[in-house]
């Protein structure tokens, strides 16, 4: 705010309280003002004072504060910068329902058995939150069918049910198990689209006024399906197919369908004829680096089994947090070009768990280049 208060500055309006009560002085000598008890300590005066300047300097910190901020794309609040997107063609991502299958399985095979239409399949209690889905419609065991597949939809709109597999693994039919498999979900949840990341996506929709497609066309264009942000796209551009080709590789949101995205994706780039620092360039799904990790927790002695168990439990998921498995912890992620460090994970577990004297892990710092960090396996032991 400092800089639009220097620009009124530097073109002479006057932006505190002193200043604009000396601007009214001034006007009023120049209007040949014969008020001669102007003492600050008289009570007329203060009045006329207060009446002048207090609305001026209200309407010059409400321009301060909140017009100018709306003409500058870095600046722009929550209230106006879907309007920068429109000039840009550029909508916001809006929040979306998580579509997907889970398998239920039954023990009694016999006869046929139905699932109803809205039954709740849900997790253990995640970050003090419980994620349910429902079924879409009345599905049917039929007689000796152990397993059967089932849509589901989550209960909100929110990125936070895009979990991996497993997760899901409850519901409240007798005899019945379910779980979510690997690749369940066909379309991801999400939220709406954090203004920090819009306003990257916008910055690269400049790029779209050229007719030159470089990184930045590429990014608006893959940036703008929903579980892909624009920060988590890289290029390779040294011709990685020959000549004048490139690479974009797409790092996804949790557990988004990726091989359905990529194909639409790469059939726009396709048939849109984008074209720029490569004639050919191609999406593919960030390469994953499979890592099987063992955490030892040693406890207080001052908890209860049960008490450990539970801590045993919020640290896997956690875990799974930092590895991309769910967004219920706010806690540091694995990316490419970067190092994973377990002693800074560590220090972030202790601050949301009590109780936790030490931690081990199996594994040191991971460092990764073109690729993403995820877990094959995860134990978490009480050492």
């Amino acid at each position: 705010m400092r800089d639009f208060e220097d620009v009124l500055k530097d073109n002479g309006v006057p932006t505190t309280e002193a200043e604009i009560t000396a601007e009214f002085r001034t006007v009023l000598a120049e209007s040949g003002s014969t008020i001669a008890n102007n003492s600050d300590y008289s009570p007329f005066w203060r009045l006329v004072s207060g009446i002048a300047t207090k609305p001026v300097l209200w309407l010059v910190q409400l321009l301060i504060k909140n017009v100018m901020p709306q003409f500058f794309l870095k600046t722009v609040g929550e209230s106006f910068i879907e309007l920068w997107g429109d000039s840009y063609n550029c909508p916001r991502k809006q929040s979306q329902f998580l579509r997907g299958r889970v398998v239920f399985t039954r023990t009694n095979t016999t006869g046929a058995f139905t699932v109803p239409a809205g039954t709740v399949v849900y997790t253990d209690l995640i970050n003090n939150t419980v994620y349910k889905v429902m079924t879409d419609l009345d599905t049917v065991f039929q007689d000796g069918e152990a397993g059967l597949i089932v849509s589901v939809t989550s209960e909100r709109a929110a990125t936070a049910y895009n979990l991996e597999a497993g997760y899901f693994s409850k519901c409240d039919l007798d005899g019945v198990s379910v779980t979510n498999p690997d690749d369940w979900i066909d379309q991801v949840g999400a939220d709406v689209e954090a203004i920090e990341a819009y306003r990257a996506r916008i910055r690269n929709a400049f790029n779209t006024l050229t007719h030159y497609h470089t990184d930045g066309v590429y990014k608006y264009l893959i940036s703008s399906w929903v579980g892909v942000r624009e920060d988590n796209i890289w290029f390779q551009h040294d011709a990685p197919r020959g000549p004048a080709t490139a690479n974009a590789y797409i790092l996804f949101d949790l557990n988004a369908p990726a091989e359905s995205y990529l194909e639409t994706i790469n059939r726009q780039i396709s048939d849109e004829g984008y074209h720029g620092h490569g004639d050919s360039v191609i999406a593919y799904k960030m390469s994953e680096t499979e890592h099987d990790l063992v955490t030892t927790l040693y406890f207080s002695d001052a908890l209860l089994s049960e008490e450990k168990e539970a801590k045993k439990t919020v640290v896997y998921n956690v875990i799974y947090a930092a590895f991309r498995g769910n967004a219920a912890y706010e806690v540091t992620q694995t990316a490419p070009f970067s190092r994973f460090s377990f002693t800074n994970l560590a220090g972030e577990i202790y601050d949301l768990v009590d109780g936790i004297e030490d931690i081990e892990f199996s594994l040191n710092s991971i460092v990764s280049e073109m690729s993403i960090p995820v877990l094959n396996s995860l134990s978490v032991v009480e050492g």
